[in-house]
């Protein structure tokens, strides 16, 4: 009974502020995404939707898969998290946004899209399943990553605000597992090109930093340093 008087007025809650978001389009939701910070050397989170749906609109192109679907997910993919929704229940981010996709019109595809950005999230968690949210959720991650190796802000041992090992991993994951055929020097140059202006050796460091976390992910498959290591001395980036 007590659990009940606590769930119930959260149950309410949500329910109204569904239908409150659902009164506005994502596309009016994205725009306040202008007055949302992403990194204050890095611009806002409209602009990091804009470099998004341009990223994952060019994978979509290498890959042969749809392009439009591509852009519209990653325009729209940020929406949900100035929604009143996801203001107050932080981990329906992705969720909340494929409802109001679909409440729109939006495909399913796009859809599933803006709710797998965020796959995987943690090691050993699922990946996305769709094509397009796969495009997106890595898209997100080498965005991040070579926006903020960027502006010289590269983790520590005991430093990672934005999680970009975590990213890193998630990256490969998507690449390897879901054996896209994408190479991976390639992947981070387009992603570079977003932005105005970066650090000269962008490219180069955020590449190490990948590789070196591809090491530990072989690691813990059971293979070898030293097999790696023959491997990796080839140079290989796909």
């Amino acid at each position: 009974a007590g659990n009940e008087k606590v769930i119930r007025p959260r149950l309410s809650d949500a329910a109204f502020f569904f239908t409150t978001d659902c009164q506005s389009r994502l596309d009016a939701q994205r725009e306040k995404l202008k007055t949302v910070m992403f990194q204050a050397q890095l611009g806002n989170l409209f602009d990091k939707t804009e470099r998004l749906a341009h990223l994952a609109g060019v994978n979509a192109d290498l890959l042969g898969w749809d392009v439009s679907l591509a852009q519209r997910a990653g325009e729209l993919s940020k929406a949900d998290l100035v929604s009143k929704m996801v203001y107050e229940f932080a981990d329906m981010q992705g969720i909340a946004g494929y409802y109001y996709a679909l409440n729109d019109g939006e495909t399913e595809e796009v859809a599933q899209a803006i709710k797998e950005q965020y796959l995987p999230r943690f090691a050993g968690d699922s990946l996305p399943e769709s094509h397009t949210g796969c495009l997106l959720a890595l898209a997100d991650r080498l965005d991040t990553l070579v926006g903020i190796f960027g502006i010289g802000q590269i983790p520590t041992g005991s430093k990672d605000p934005f999680g970009l090992r975590r990213a890193s991993v998630g990256a490969l994951r998507i690449l390897i597992e879901k054996r896209l055929d994408l190479d991976l020097k390639v992947l981070l140059q387009s992603a570079i090109e977003g932005f105005k202006s970066l650090r000269a050796d962008t490219l180069e460091t955020a590449l190490a930093y990948v590789l070196e976390r591809l090491a530990s992910v072989y690691s813990d498959q059971g293979i070898s340093p030293e097999v790696y290591q023959a491997v990796s001395a080839k140079n290989l980036s796909n």
